[in-house]
């Protein structure tokens, strides 16, 4: 059985950065989050949840929490970038509409194919890919 705690201490300890408890708040904190969230919807929703981590915290751990695999890049807009916790995603793409901001997840195999076909073709191994399509929603349209 897995012990993502000590997975994540062990991963920190690797890299020769100090395991401090505003990290440890932080790593016990994304790991209950669910949903796209940015740097300032993860620092309010700690927040709320009793766990106070600086936004400078969460901005120098991000890169780190990436690498771990805690969390995922979802998507990005011209302002921001969104992200997921890896333990309760199972993958899909984005519709992202760049007029109210809505977001639609998908999964389709035929892309997933192609994508792999395609990477395939140029002896490429993909380890992530954030596949995001923007424009629109039908209520936006109007």
């Amino acid at each position: 059985m897995k012990r993502p705690k000590k997975d994540f201490s062990e991963f920190v300890r690797t890299k020769g950065l100090r395991l401090t408890e505003e990290r440890l708040k932080l790593f016990e904190g994304v790991r209950r989050q669910r949903g796209h969230f940015n740097v300032d919807d993860l620092v309010r929703r700690l927040s709320q949840q009793g766990l106070k981590v600086s936004r400078d915290t969460v901005y120098r751990n991000i890169p780190i929490l990436l690498e771990a695999g805690i969390i995922e890049q979802s998507f990005k807009t011209s302002r921001d970038t969104f992200y997921e916790s890896a333990q309760y995603r199972k993958h899909h793409d984005h519709l992202f509409c760049r007029a109210c901001g809505k977001v639609v997840e998908f999964n389709d195999p035929i892309i997933e194919k192609l994508q792999k076909k395609i990477a395939e073709r140029f002896a490429f191994k993909v380890e992530f890919h954030c596949h995001q399509l923007m424009g629109l929603c039908k209520k936006c349209r109007k």
